[in-house]
């Protein structure tokens, strides 16, 4: 089985525990449940225990937007270096940018619903490690874009001369 294909069925997996997890807690939230966060974890913002159903509902559209993307690797809307741009490849990169954003959906549901609870006061610093996952894939294809404009712009020189 491609790595790819397992991404995808762990990113799907970890949607249906967002929304299983949102469910199973929903009915035991207070009225009013922390709906945003500063820099250090703190609670800055608080809105009524609805609210907890967009962060399922915005990581639904992220993983139907992620699966639609990686099914044309020539879209025009792709922002990708040209190695990328194969089915495979593509689909490898696409969903391991998928994995962290799920472990973030996943994290602050989790969080928010602990904090709402009253088992824990703020954030904690995984959500920290989980951006530094996202960013380690963003880093990898920023590497090999550069890479490839180097090397497309020193094969231009060349063949001018």
């Amino acid at each position: 089985m491609k790595i790819s294909s397992i991404l995808l069925i762990v990113n799907t997996l970890l949607l249906i525990v967002i929304w299983a997890f949102t469910g199973i807690k929903y009915a035991a939230l207070p009225e009013v449940i922390p709906t945003h966060f500063d820099f250090q974890g703190n609670v800055d913002g608080e809105s009524g225990k609805t609210a907890i159903w967009a962060l399922p509902c915005i990581a639904t559209f992220i993983s139907v937007l992620f699966v639609g993307i990686s099914r044309d690797p020539n879209s025009t809307l792709l922002n990708v270096p040209k190695s990328f741009r194969n089915k495979e490849t593509l689909e490898l990169y696409v969903f391991s940018l998928q994995l962290p954003v799920m472990l973030l959906f996943l994290d602050i549901i989790l969080e928010s619903v602990r904090i709402a609870e009253g088992k824990q006061t703020d954030l904690s610093n995984a959500i920290f490690i989980i951006l530094g996952l996202l960013f380690t894939v963003i880093g990898v294809g920023l590497v090999k874009s550069i890479q490839e404009s180097l090397t497309k712009k020193s094969n231009d020189k060349s063949n001018q001369n």
